[in-house]
């Protein structure tokens, strides 16, 4: 694949035809893009980066260019969401093949504005991906000097799964693809391609920890913010256990051409299935603990877990803002009443899968005396998924030396479901966007959230776009300071550290 890289790259970089601001049409190399413009904020919506890679030709195959257009595309609605499963009972597959497109706000279309740019990768566990959720609306961005570029790519077994005769991580490889459609067009849009952020949530940062270590990412972006990374990456030999599961559920050879042909309903129904069993962990071990699709270090793209390759030196010189919620996994506890069903011999289950020390338990009880078993359940996992791997990855990147590390905590918990959410996974978000008053992050802040809070946390996250530095000291070995937002935000030094030696076996 060398890297798997579109053949178009740099040969379009400042060939647009022309905006014209009456009309809100913008006329680049593809075609012409009927836009529109709400309180002096732009709008570009389902622009095309990759052709569509569901047809059989192009399934399971990198990123090809997109198809230019004739006549005036309609950019004012977003595109489908990819082909996925739907959230909630009973699962059937949602969104529709399509181009894989993006979406952009921008406060001005003079290329010489030179603005910052950030590209929003959506998370969503790698089989799920939906650039038009209201919560990553780009306006306050825009309003505040800064073009907001977000992005749909291929998840599920069409973006991650292993095939022996396709390249792996083609989901990475999307998020490449539209990294090197913003530096060839985002001065259209009023941007400087020398002033991207990449930033992401979740499977979206764990995608841009990805990057930070991908060979053909390299030059793509200047900064990075990572909010919420997971442990989020398998090995040859685990993904070596996935495939032939996929293949045998589908009654299939393992190879591109065979699942290529199979329907998206057929594939995506197999998936949900796939997944369900492998929460047992009897049969998939450790893997019953994490996602069967999702990133693979192949050695290409991705060459060594994501802390070791920051360790390593891998884009040390890209400053990065990384950090995660006190109360990640209750997201997936709380809201469907699971954190009251968990009993204790699970906990000592997930602890024996996982060959972590057998202590753990009585650890994390020392500073929650009063926790049920779902709660210690929820904290170890709140570590093992998403905390240890943020500060793994900050303290790696720090330890390189080079660019600044800035790390942070989100720790304001939400008065929803009883007040029992508390900080969990994903309620950063609204704040970073400054959409709180949106659907869905008023079902999980709640109609009173802070928006001194918001206000506050989206300045941070535009003053690093801008200028490198989200307003706080940088985070060292030594100091080990991260900003810790909450009703009142301020600098501490980073606790956990009884927790944290006990996590010594796992890489991140």
């Amino acid at each position: 694949m060398a890297g798997g890289l579109l053949p178009w790259v740099g040969g379009c970089a400042n060939t647009a035809q022309g905006f014209d601001a009456q009309s809100n049409v913008l006329t680049v190399p593809q075609g012409a893009l009927q836009g529109r413009v709400d309180n002096g904020i732009h709008s570009f919506k389902r622009i095309p980066y990759a052709a569509n890679p569901y047809v059989p030709e192009r399934a399971y195959a990198a990123p090809q260019p997109a198809p230019s257009w004739s006549g005036l595309r309609d950019a004012t609605r977003f595109g489908p969401m990819p082909p996925q499963p739907s959230r909630g009972a009973p699962q059937t597959m949602v969104g529709e093949p399509d181009d894989l497109c993006l979406n952009i706000w921008t406060p001005s279309m003079d290329a010489a504005a030179k603005l910052p740019v950030m590209v929003w990768i959506p998370g969503g566990a790698y089989i799920r991906v939906d650039a038009s959720e209201p919560w990553y609306d780009g306006s306050a961005f825009a309003r505040d000097g800064v073009v907001l570029v977000s992005i749909n790519y291929r998840v599920g077994a069409h973006g991650f799964l292993v095939l022996p005769d396709a390249p792996s991580n083609r989901g990475i490889l999307d998020q490449i693809a539209a990294l090197q459609w913003v530096r060839d067009h985002i001065a259209h849009f009023g941007g400087d391609a020398s002033r991207v952020t990449v930033f992401g949530q979740s499977a979206g940062a764990s995608s841009v920890a990805a990057l930070l270590g991908a060979p053909a990412a390299r030059g793509l972006f200047a900064q990075a913010a990572l909010q919420s990374p997971a442990q989020g990456y398998l090995t040859l030999a685990q993904a070596a256990r996935v495939t032939p599961a996929f293949a045998q559920a589908l009654g299939v050879s393992a190879t591109r051409d065979a699942f290529a042909r199979i329907g998206l309903k057929t594939l995506i129904d197999a998936s949900i299935k796939l997944d369900a069993a492998a929460a047992d962990a009897r049969v998939w071990s450790e893997l019953a603990y994490t996602k069967i699709l999702q990133p693979v270090i192949d050695g290409v793209q991705m060459r060594q877990p994501p802390a070791a390759q920051l360790a390593a030196g891998a884009s040390k010189d890209v400053p990065i803002l990384i950090g995660s919620n006190d109360e990640e996994f209750k997201l997936y506890l709380v809201p469907g009443g699971a954190i009251d069903r968990i009993p204790e011999p699970a906990v000592a289950g997930m602890v024996a899968t996982l060959k972590l020390p057998p202590e753990m338990p009585a650890v994390y009880r020392v500073g929650r005396p009063n926790a049920t078993p779902g709660e210690v359940f929820s904290a170890i996992n709140s570590d093992y998924v998403f905390r240890n791997a943020a500060q793994a990855q900050a303290l790696a990147h720090a330890k390189a030396g080079g660019a600044p590390t800035y790390a942070y905590q989100f720790g304001w918990r939400s008065p929803q479901f009883g007040g029992r959410l508390g900080a969990a996974h994903v309620l950063d978000v609204p704040f970073v966007f400054d959409t709180l008053r949106t659907p869905p992050a008023l079902g999980f802040v709640g109609p009173a959230a802070p928006q001194e809070l918001a206000t506050r946390m989206h300045a941070a996250w535009v003053a690093f776009a801008k200028t490198g530095k989200p307003g706080w000291q940088a985070y060292d070995d030594a100091g080990r300071t991260v900003m810790r937002f909450d009703t009142v935000s301020t600098t501490v030094r980073e606790g956990g550290e009884r927790e944290r030696a006990l996590w010594s076996s796992v890489v991140y």
